[in-house]
C-alpha cells in the first residue's frame, strides 16, 4: 500500500541559482517508509536526484541529517512522518552557511 506526502523543500545551488527558493514536492511512499529520511531518500531516487542532503547512520547518533523540520530543528532519521503536519516544510539548519539545499557548513563544530 502507498501513501502520498507533500513537502516544501528549501533549494539552493550556488552554481545555478541566483537565490534560494522553496520547491513543492509530492512523493508516493511505501508502508515501510516511516521516517522523514525515508521520504527524502525516496524523493532523491524517484523524483529529483539533484536534491542534496547529508545522511549517514540512520540511528540518530551522528547528526548528519539535522535540518529544520516544520520550524523545529531535528534529525530526519528519527522524525516520524506520522507526527508531521503537511506540507512538511524543510529548511537547512539556521545560523550556518548553506553549501547546497539542505547541506550546511558544519566545520565550526569540528574546530
Amino acid at each position: 500500500m502507498t501513501r502520498t506526502v507533500k513537502l516544501k523543500i528549501y533549494r539552493y545551488d550556488p552554481d545555478t541559482d541566483a537565490k534560494p527558493y522553496m520547491q513543492d514536492v509530492t512523493v508516493e511512499l511505501q508502508d515501510s517508509d516511516k521516517m522523514l529520511l525515508d521520504a527524502l531518500q525516496r524523493i532523491k531516487s524517484d523524483v529529483d536526484d539533484s536534491l542534496s542532503l547529508r545522511r549517514s547512520c540512520r540511528e540518530g547518533v551522528c547528526g548528519s541529517d539535522a535540518m529544520n523540520i516544520n520550524g523545529k530543528n531535528g534529525l530526519a532519521c528519527t522524525t516520524n512522518l506520522n507526527e508531521l503536519t503537511q506540507p512538511i516544510v524543510l529548511r537547512p539548519l539556521p545560523g550556518l552557511p548553506v553549501i547546497r539545499d539542505l547541506i550546511v557548513d558544519m566545520t565550526q563544530f569540528f574546530k
